[in-house]
């Protein structure tokens, strides 16, 4: 049977990221493994970001939020990706929309950015993008990740772990900018969280959710 490695860069296990790929079940088992695992709070303390260093924002297994650089955690996830494949899995999941250049595996493996990125330039390849992300020094990141000619942007930031409460007016926000689409760009935004952002009235895509569809796709008959 196929089996589901999902990949934390954070500790794993992320049921509440599953939950909202999946809303029925997984349609396989799945297998957890985060970048974090077995690392104590001073360990992770060092994985801080520092000046120029892309910050990525993720959970603890007690639901505290931590940043962390993209740049000091690419090697722990490429270790997590390894013991999920070792314990069966048969397609792996990263369960971050950021970019991990030089990650791979021997199995199938999904980049959320990469398929997020495909279907926001499918719908709308001209226009204003509305981008929530979870924290304010993405903003630089975004404007490359988005960049498209004929494309425009407009970003807000509220972390899915501390800042839920102001999803709405950053939705808001984005829709008095003008934009004509809003990606939730970030794996921790839940499906609670897509209807305050859609009371907004902006098409809304929620990356998890989008994420899940495909590898359903992939995984079942």
């Amino acid at each position: 049977m196929t089996r589901i490695g999902l990949v934390t860069i954070g500790q794993a296990p992320r049921e509440d990221i599953e939950a909202a790929m999946f809303p029925g079940g997984p349609p396989v088992p799945c297998h957890y493994a985060g970048a974090l695992d077995g690392l104590d709070e001073d360990a992770i303390a060092t994985l801080a970001p520092r000046d120029g260093e892309v910050p990525l924002v993720t959970r603890l297994r007690d639901g505290q939020e931590v940043v962390v650089a993209k740049e000091s955690v690419l090697p722990l996830l490429a270790r997590a990706v390894e013991r999920v494949v070792a314990t069966g899995a048969r397609v792996v999941v990263v369960l971050c929309t950021g970019e991990f250049p030089g990650l791979t595996a021997p199995v199938p493996l999904v980049f959320p950015d990469r398929v997020l990125r495909a279907t926001v330039d499918a719908l709308l390849p001209d226009g204003v993008l509305g981008v929530l992300m979870p924290h304010p020094g993405q903003g630089p990141m975004m404007k490359r990740k988005w960049a498209a000619p004929g494309r425009s942007l407009r970003c807000a930031a509220a972390s899915p772990y501390t800042g839920a409460a102001e999803l709405r007016a950053c939705a808001e926000e984005l829709h008095a900018a003008g934009a004509q689409l809003i990606v939730m760009d970030c794996m921790g935004y839940t499906a609670a969280m897509k209807q305050a952002v859609t009371a907004a009235g902006v098409p809304t895509i929620l990356a998890n959710r989008l994420v899940g569809r495909v590898v359903e796709e992939i995984v079942t008959a």
